[in-house]
């Protein structure tokens, strides 16, 4: 498993769809600044990373299978290693860490635009609505990472599934930007059924902005914990999918 993950980690260096998730991710963030009041809310949220990282994470899972496919290394790949959930997992992990990598560098280009930008006006570490502004920060960053492992899970099964990588990504666009949305209005549709329908997919998206803000609970209808839990659920569901399509998918 090693010697598979050191290899995936020594692709994924050389392939240009993780500069380019990067750079989607600093330029993001940057519009974000300067076109956008500056808010406790805004700064909170890391100008916006909390939506972005998930969603470059989403492009950059589906990309990392579909290129193998695409290039026929995937044969070379299951020819050299003896498992492939070797293959699958250590494809998983690299995708994890780069998420994880893409929030500590929103964590510390927020902080830096903070500084250079917006010497004073917040005072990071002043208690606010019970918690600091940085607390607040490093909790919203915390939650997208936890929608990204969510958000990898979903796009190796769909990539599995669909075979596509626009489909996949064109999925995540709409999930990111109307998934909260629907799944609002099918809870509205249907109130008697919201015991229910609160623990569908499109609900885990509001984990990425409720737990600095707890009165989005009245929206998503799940505690933080509830959210935490479901999305570290439905991760590992789709993991599993994911493997089980890839396993049984032809070269």
């Amino acid at each position: 498993m090693l010697i598979s993950f050191k290899q995936e980690i020594y692709k994924f260096r050389h392939e240009n769809i993780a500069l380019y998730g990067l750079i989607i991710l600093i330029v993001t963030m940057i519009y974000n600044f300067f076109t956008n009041p500056i808010t406790r809310q805004s700064l909170g949220y890391g100008f916006g990373a909390n939506e972005w990282i998930p969603l470059i994470v989403i492009t950059v899972a589906s990309a990392i299978f579909s290129m193998e496919y695409k290039n026929n290394t995937i044969i070379m790949l299951e020819y050299k290693t003896s498992s492939k959930f070797q293959i699958y997992f250590s494809k998983f992990l690299v995708v994890l860490v780069y998420s994880f990598l893409l929030t500590v560098i929103a964590f510390l280009f927020t902080l830096m635009l903070s500084v250079i930008f917006n010497t004073g006006r917040y005072d990071w570490l002043a208690v606010h609505n019970g918690h600091t502004l940085l607390n607040g920060l490093l909790t919203n960053l915390a939650g997208a990472l936890i929608y990204s492992f969510f958000s990898i899970g979903l796009s190796f099964m769909l990539i599995m599934l669909v075979k596509n990588n626009a489909v996949v990504v064109c999925f995540g666009i709409v999930l990111a930007f109307f998934g909260a949305s629907f799944s609002k209005g099918l809870m509205q549709t249907f109130p008697h059924f919201i015991s229910t329908i609160k623990w569908n997919f499109l609900n885990m998206i509001f984990i990425s902005q409720q737990l600095s803000n707890s009165s989005l609970s009245l929206k998503s209808n799940l505690s933080s914990l509830e959210l935490i839990i479901a999305n570290i659920v439905y991760g590992i569901v789709f993991m599993v999918l994911g493997y089980y399509l890839f396993k049984h998918r032809r070269v």
